[in-house]
């Protein structure tokens, strides 16, 4: 099991109402998710996430248990997670099972969102869905999966604080992730981001007021 590679790119998949789903391809980055990334001697080491403010602040992404976000793929609206060992983090990874996890965040425009349109935007199947507590999963299944892992997979959508976030669960066909205990992940991925983030009403009473140039620039991108 050995050599198996994952690479990460980044698609933006215009007509779901300006929606950005970032989908898991042969490009970009690669890392071995059955290894640790290790560091040179001469390279700064890249410490492993457990939680991340993405959009301005607004929601605060917060992994499943045994799993960080890689800080090298984290953006504002996007960040990439794996098991916390795989990323060589001091974290214990418990008894999380392997895989490759996507979120990635649009503002809401009013639209409900669902998993499955969020895998028919990533030319992906889906072969079952699964309604759970404030979340909708789909098991779908897809031509081109990350080097090395199952075609079949999980992905998942819902709203945080006036965003839509989509996410994506990748594992090898051996994998626990596969079955049951893959949606709970995502479950327990949205419940604990739910729980840390940050109301928006709140947030805007935190941030300094803009004024000019900044406020008119800002007001093309809401």
């Amino acid at each position: 099991m050995s050599g198996m590679n994952i690479g990460i790119c980044r698609k933006t998949a215009l007509g779901l109402a300006a929606l950005t789903v970032l989908s898991a391809c042969s490009e970009g980055p690669v890392f071995d998710l059955l290894q640790s990334t290790g560091t040179t001697p001469e390279s700064t080491p890249i410490i492993p996430l457990v939680k991340a403010q993405m959009v301005e602040g607004a929601v605060t992404l917060v992994p499943p248990s045994g799993y960080c976000i890689d800080p090298s793929s984290l953006t504002h609206i996007f960040a990439l997670m794996a098991r916390c060992d795989v990323l060589d983090a001091k974290n214990e990874a418990l008894d999380a099972p392997l895989g490759l996890i996507t979120a990635s965040l649009a503002k809401n425009r009013g639209q409900t969102l669902t998993a499955a349109d969020v895998a028919l935007a990533s030319n992906a199947n889906v072969i079952e869905t699964l309604n759970r507590p404030g979340l909708k999963i789909v098991r779908a299944e897809t031509r081109n999966p990350p080097k090395g892992l199952a075609k079949v997979h999980y992905r998942a959508a819902t709203q945080i604080e006036g965003y839509d976030l989509s996410l994506a669960l990748f594992s090898p066909i051996e994998s626990e992730a596969q079955g049951s205990r893959g949606a709970l992940m995502l479950q327990n991925l949205v419940k604990a981001s739910q729980d840390a983030s940050v109301p928006t009403n709140q947030l805007s009473q935190t941030r300094p007021p803009t004024k000019g140039f900044r406020t008119t620039i800002s007001g093309l991108f809401d």
